[in-house]
């Protein structure tokens, strides 16, 4: 009788669905390193910078950490983010800066600052992994 190694647990790779409030195709799509770097370079485009704790940030970290598993490749994409895109968006409405950030026409996080500084976030993060 041979004896047989115990499996493993396959990874899975981290989801859009795990880390922001998103439905339908994008949800079950792992963030990729292509996706993480297009949204990067929207914020940096529109903000002048990468926020520290926006989407871009976000992605990238688990871009990487699906690459450093081998669950994903280097060079890849969504779908998604290449047929239908990322975009940031800045813009003022009575004192406040409205700053709203989408991959596929889904909005990953909508942050309101007022003048004075003051943050408020919506359509933030689902949960962090």
């Amino acid at each position: 009788m041979s004896q047989e190694k115990p499996r493993r647990p396959q990874q899975e790779p981290i989801k859009y669905g795990d880390m922001f409030n998103v439905s339908g195709d994008l949800s079950s799509q792992p963030i990729a390193p292509r996706d993480a770097a297009a949204m990067q370079s929207a914020e940096d485009r529109t903000l002048g910078q990468t926020r520290k704790d926006g989407p871009a940030s976000l992605m990238t970290s688990a871009a990487q950490k699906n690459e450093g598993a081998g669950l994903i490749g280097h060079e890849t994409a969504t779908n998604i983010a290449r047929n239908e895109g990322v975009a940031v968006s800045e813009t003022c409405d009575s004192g406040k800066r409205v700053i709203t950030e989408t991959l596929g026409g889904q909005v990953l996080e909508k942050s309101v600052e007022d003048t004075n500084g003051a943050k408020g976030t919506a359509g933030r993060l689902k949960k962090n992994k």
